[in-house]
C-alpha cells in the first residue's frame, strides 16, 4: 500500500508554467495572422456587396430617369448604403461608398476603407456601369484586383 505524505505539496513547477507559456506564444503567433485575415476578408466581402446593392439601385435610377446624374426633378442619385458594415458608427466603419464618378451614361462606384480596414491588401474597390470591377490603387500581400473581388 502506498503511503501518503503529508509534507509533499501539489502544483506546478516553474518550468511546466514556462513551456505552457510558450507553447501558447506560439499558438497565438500562428493564429493570430489568420484571425487578421479573414476579419479583413469579411469587411471586403460587405464592401462588395454594399457596391453590388449600389450598383443595382444606380441601374434602377437609369431605367427610371434615362441618366445616371439626375432624376426627372434635377436631383442627384443618393446612394442606399454609404457605409459598410450597414448601421456602423465612428471606428466601427470599415468602408466609405460613394459615387466616384457620374455623368448621364456612365457612373463609378467606389468603397474606400476606414479605419481597421486601412490595412486591407486591395486599397479601394471600384465598379462602373458596364460591370467592371476593379481596385484604386495597387493590391498588396499577391493580391490582384480579381482575387479582391473573389476573396
Amino acid at each position: 500500500m502506498k503511503s501518503i505524505n503529508k509534507n509533499e505539496e501539489g502544483g506546478f513547477t516553474l518550468m511546466e508554467m514556462m513551456i505552457t507559456v510558450v507553447i501558447i506564444a506560439i499558438l497565438t503567433a500562428i493564429a493570430y495572422p489568420s484571425y487578421r485575415d479573414n476579419v479583413r476578408r469579411g469587411d471586403r466581402s460587405d464592401a462588395r456587396a454594399a457596391l453590388l446593392e449600389n450598383a443595382q439601385y444606380m441601374e434602377r435610377f437609369f431605367t427610371e430617369n434615362s441618366s445616371y446624374d439626375k432624376n426627372v426633378a434635377g436631383s442627384d442619385p443618393v446612394l442606399p448604403r454609404t457605409i459598410s458594415p450597414p448601421n456602423a458608427t465612428g471606428i466601427q466603419v470599415k468602408y466609405e461608398i460613394s459615387i466616384k464618378s457620374k455623368a448621364a451614361t456612365t457612373y463609378t462606384l467606389q468603397a474606400v476603407p476606414k479605419n481597421g480596414a486601412t490595412t486591407d491588401y486591395c486599397k479601394t474597390l471600384t465598379i462602373n456601369n458596364l460591370g467592371q470591377k476593379s481596385v484604386d490603387g495597387t493590391p498588396t500581400n499577391g493580391m490582384t484586383a480579381d482575387t479582391c473581388w473573389t476573396k
